[in-house]
């Protein structure tokens, strides 16, 4: 709140791309490693792992491609699951099969605070991806549900006191988005749930993971292993941003769908980290 009310939007722009590049693209650097420590997992070259991620991710782009509307709606719902997964995941210790729509609920309804505080930018991106020309209404619509079926599925899953002050609490959050998205821009919206929400609690759970606990030694370790790839990401993205400087649509579509390629491998990898 503070950064959207000293400053203009270019600045809220540019540290929304600069947080995205850095922490962002840093959070799914490490797949790779990630998959050698589960447990009781077949184990894989290093070629073979890199060969069969590199696959799927040339896969995905591909079909993102190809199938832009069927690609952006996947790149939503595995995005979603995602966000919900890595905010929820600790505070829901319930084996039951439900807490993972619980997870879909809580990313679509963030997905969907951002696109309806947003809706005439999203309309333009999603008519650039997809053709489909999507009315205001339809984001207000489908906040609504997804805000009434997370308080269903919160006070239907709530079996005791605890439960309840949980709901008070993500209710709290919601309405906290909701003024810092209506008060942003797109981007620096995007950038503060993905970097503040996500990114940095799940960088602290790979390193967990990994290493077995969070400290100074582990985290450049982290890092080290990391910095081809998102070296790599990086340059890729820039890349990207400077060839199709003058072509908006082209960008966004080419940009979603590189995102979307690599958001279902790391969203898969995360799934199989959390169990």
């Amino acid at each position: 709140m503070w950064v959207t009310t000293q400053f203009g939007i270019d600045i809220e722009n540019l540290l929304a791309y600069i947080f995205v590049l850095s922490l962002g693209i840093l959070h799914g650097s490490n797949d790779l490693k990630l998959i050698g420590n589960f447990s009781g997992e077949i184990r894989y070259t290093f070629r073979t792992k890199l060969s069969i991620y590199v696959f799927v991710v040339l896969f995905s782009f591909c079909f993102f491609l190809i199938f832009p509307t069927i690609g952006f709606l996947l790149f939503i719902l595995f995005s979603g699951y995602h966000f919900g997964e890595q905010h929820l995941a600790e505070k829901i210790k319930s084996k039951h099969w439900s807490k993972y729509f619980l997870y879909l609920i809580y990313g679509l309804l963030v997905f969907f605070l951002i696109f309806q505080t947003h809706s005439n930018e999203v309309i333009v991106i999603i008519n650039d991806i997809t053709n489909i020309n999507l009315s205001t209404t339809f984001f207000s619509y489908f906040l609504f549900i997804n805000l009434i079926s997370l308080l269903t599925f919160y006070l239907v899953y709530s079996n005791n006191k605890n439960s309840l002050i949980q709901l008070f609490e993500e209710v709290a959050y919601v309405f906290l988005f909701y003024i810092l998205f209506t008060n942003s821009t797109l981007l620096w919206s995007f950038a503060i749930y993905f970097i503040v929400w996500h990114a940095l609690p799940s960088l602290n759970d790979q390193i967990i993971n990994i290493y077995g606990q969070t400290n100074l030694t582990n985290i450049i370790k982290y890092l080290r292993v990391s910095i081809l790839y998102w070296g790599l990401s990086v340059i890729g993205i820039c890349m990207l941003s400077y060839y199709t400087a003058d072509n908006t649509a082209l960008f966004n579509l080419l940009f979603v769908a590189l995102l979307a390629s690599i958001t279902f491998p790391h969203a898969f990898v995360i799934f199989k980290m959390q169990r």
